[in-house]
């Protein structure tokens, strides 16, 4: 999810399973698995490879996305407390410190996620979950010279509605995020 394995990198059960400290079985069910859910694509006498999302598959994604975590963080606003929008606030200041890819994309999940659970919605998680597994493979190629301030302001965007509990607010936040982030991811996968 992190983009920390390049799209069309292969993995072998084996050489995870050596690498894990586990037997290969679990490891081969856990690569089916994600072969399932689409994270994966399996070839026969191959093995397992992260598939290289193209651009109009990645657009697909991100639009179900805007409409699925649109819906979440409507009802997030239900139910979220003070102390979570304090949270929220400390998570965004740690992002904006992110002097590394792999601590802004884990900052940013927190984020996202620390706003998702509070839907109350677990269906629902597990489906925005899913799609964050599908797009993780393009954020290896995410332009990492992206501008952390910006990225804090659109995060300020989203806890001020949250705070203010004003829904459609909080929904256009979120989605200029990702349609935003979109744009930048884009521009480095394969056309299509």
């Amino acid at each position: 999810m992190s983009g920390l394995i390049a799209p069309g990198a292969t993995l072998s059960a084996r050489s995870l399973a050596t690498e894990l400290l586990v037997s290969a079985q679990p490891v081969r069910d856990a690569l089916k698995r994600l072969e399932a859910d689409g994270v994966l694509l399996g070839k026969p006498q191959s093995g397992f490879f992260l598939h290289n999302l193209t651009v109009s598959e990645y657009r697909e994604i991100a639009q179900i996305r805007m409409r699925l975590e649109g819906l979440a963080v409507r009802r997030a606003i239900e139910h979220i407390a003070p102390a979570k929008i304090i949270k929220l606030k400390e998570i965004n200041e740690r992002i904006g410190r992110s002097d590394k890819p792999q601590d802004y994309l884990s900052e940013n999940y927190r984020f996202h996620f620390s706003i998702y659970e509070e839907a109350r919605m677990p269906a629902l998680l597990a489906i925005i979950e899913n799609l964050w597994m599908r797009v993780g493979p393009a954020w290896h190629h995410h332009p990492y010279d992206y501008n952390l301030a910006e990225t804090r302001r659109k995060h300020e965007a989203i806890i001020d509605a949250l705070e203010r509990r004003d829904a459609d607010a909080a929904e256009a936040s979120l989605a200029y995020d990702i349609s935003d982030a979109t744009e930048k991811v884009v521009v480095k996968l394969p056309p299509g």
